[in-house]
């Protein structure tokens, strides 16, 4: 009996120690639930939403309990909302540095100690002589230092444009072209200055003038698929103030990769093209990872985040495919969540993506749970501080509460990220708006309203 006792003494102590924690628990529910209500409330019934078609889930950062959701396992075009999964996809595949170049020596005939020149080819790195990129090009050094070159051809395994990309966005500065060794961006770069011009790359210098097929005044430019020629637009000087810049994308081809090489190298330096090296590959790095994470998420640049996605695939797979590392990534990377999206492209502009609200903040939530904080919350814009959110989400008090990425498109508007609420509680939350007609700034004053509520009351 006393046995018996001494047993059920300890269980009363260990229920003892146990009871303020499940209270605190259960008083934390209760106190959650008038606010699930609310915000559930204010989405159904919000005017603004109700004019299209919005999802919206909200989740506690720490234990992923569900704190709100209105159509949060339907699916939505995310626009620039992609790149949260291409930006996960990165840094569970990439290391500190991006892999910049991949090269092999070429030996002396007969004399295997004496090196002659490498064979290099590329590995999808979007920073090789981009103008946004000078302080990091070792890329370039090593090439032109180097007594003779042979470029390994037709690595890229996909189309230059991704499936779903609008036709009509084929001039546009932000549908550049996916290749295997990108160039300047792909892109030739026009920046005003107090007397003329300057065009990155120089090749180009020469077309920038007037003649016959140019469109006086016009800020687009013409690309021939026939012909594979670039037309540049002319500029009356008058028109444009100094630091006026303009990125027009270009047609992307090997050939035209080693005639910028060329040009862009030592004129002397041998440079010849084949279709096969061997397969002993050394990697030379490049950029470091999180500066180029920053440029992927800060400005939403497409062409960086079709760039990533594929040198992750070549990292993984070695083949410069999409859909190989997005296979993988939903099978291997994002196991169990919740509705699997049709994912197609790295940055977004395919309409043919379909995520739901609530597998965003499944990817969300997994990044926090495997990246150091401050970390995580520096790759993403700041409200009122950086990137797309420089001019939305402040907060009263000038702090920055929301640290998320923007997506956005024709009748598309898209916010998923993080929440800093006053109570010190962090949230994962996604916004998905779909089908409406005009200006998406009605859309963030609504999201803005509702979200500034939970950052307070949350």
């Amino acid at each position: 009996m006393k046995f018996r006792s001494r047993i059920w003494l300890v269980y009363l102590f260990l229920g003892g120690l146990c009871l303020p924690g499940l209270v605190s628990c259960a008083g934390s529910r209760y106190r959650m639930r008038p606010l699930q209500r609310k915000l559930e409330r204010e989405v159904k019934r919000s005017p603004v939403f109700n004019s299209a078609f919005t999802g919206f889930h909200l989740m506690d950062a720490a234990s992923g309990r569900v704190v709100g959701a209105v159509n949060a396992d339907q699916y939505f075009m995310p626009a620039s909302n992609t790149k949260i999964l291409t930006l996960a996809t990165c840094l569970a595949v990439l290391g500190d540095s991006l892999p910049g170049l991949e090269y092999q020596p070429i030996q002396e005939e007969g004399d295997p100690r004496i090196t002659v020149g490498y064979c290099f080819r590329g590995t999808g790195d979007p920073t090789f002589l981009h103008p946004d990129f000078q302080a990091w090009q070792p890329a370039f050094t090593f090439l032109e230092t180097s007594d003779m070159l042979v470029y390994e051809s037709g690595r890229l395994q996909d189309t230059r444009f991704g499936p779903g990309w609008a036709w009509d966005d084929y001039n546009d500065d932000y549908s550049q072209e996916r290749s295997a060794l990108p160039i300047y961006g792909n892109q030739v770069r026009l920046l005003k200055q107090p007397v003329g011009w300057t065009v990155l790359p120089g090749y180009y210098t020469g077309l920038l003038g007037v003649r016959e097929d140019y469109r006086v005044g016009d800020k687009r430019i013409y690309r021939d698929e026939q012909t594979d020629t670039v037309r540049l637009p002319y500029y009356h000087n008058e028109n444009f103030q100094p630091g006026f810049q303009l990125d027009i994308p270009l047609r992307m081809s090997d050939s035209r990769l080693l005639e910028l090489l060329a040009d862009t190298l030592k004129p002397e330096l041998p440079l010849m093209s084949v279709e096969h090296c061997t397969s002993d590959w050394q990697v030379l790095y490049s950029v470091p990872a999180d500066t180029v994470y920053r440029r992927l998420m800060y400005q939403s640049d497409n062409f960086i985040a079709e760039q990533l996605l594929l040198l992750c695939a070549g990292v993984k797979f070695d083949t410069l495919r999409q859909r190989d590392i997005i296979r993988w990534a939903k099978d291997s990377l994002f196991t169990g969540f919740p509705r699997p999206p049709r994912w197609v492209d790295g940055s977004g502009l395919s309409r043919y993506n379909l995520i739901t609200p609530r597998y965003l903040t499944s990817v969300l939530q997994q990044l926090y749970r495997t990246q150091p904080r401050e970390r995580l919350f520096s790759l993403f814009p700041a409200g009122g501080k950086s990137g797309t959110l420089e001019g939305w989400y402040g907060g009263p008090d000038g702090n920055a509460y929301i640290i998320a990425k923007t997506g956005s498109m024709s009748g598309v508007h898209c916010l998923s990220g993080y929440l800093l609420a006053e109570s010190g509680r962090v949230y994962i939350f996604s916004f998905m708006h779909n089908n409406f007609v005009g200006s998406n700034a009605v859309w963030k004053k609504e999201m803005e309203r509702i979200l500034l509520k939970i950052r307070k009351k949350g």
